[in-house]
């Protein structure tokens, strides 16, 4: 589907009912939010270079501890 500022979005559908979602753009997006609303998934992505916040937005690796070494 063509989007605005010569982007396009493109949705794959696998055999197995998941979807895949693609944003063709020369900027970096961002996941800010995603919620179950009904029966219905709500994803929303920003663009991280264009103006908004979503760039402070980072993913924090929860594998590692909070402590410092000692």
């Amino acid at each position: 589907m063509p989007l605005a500022g010569n982007r396009t979005l493109r949705v794959t559908e696998f055999s197995n009912g998941s979807l895949r979602i693609a944003v063709k753009t020369g900027s970096p997006y961002v996941i800010t939010s995603l919620e179950q609303i009904d029966n219905e998934a709500v994803l929303k992505i920003s663009p991280g270079r264009e103006g908004s916040n979503a760039h402070k937005n980072w993913v924090r690796d929860h594998t590692q501890s909070d402590e410092e070494p000692s």
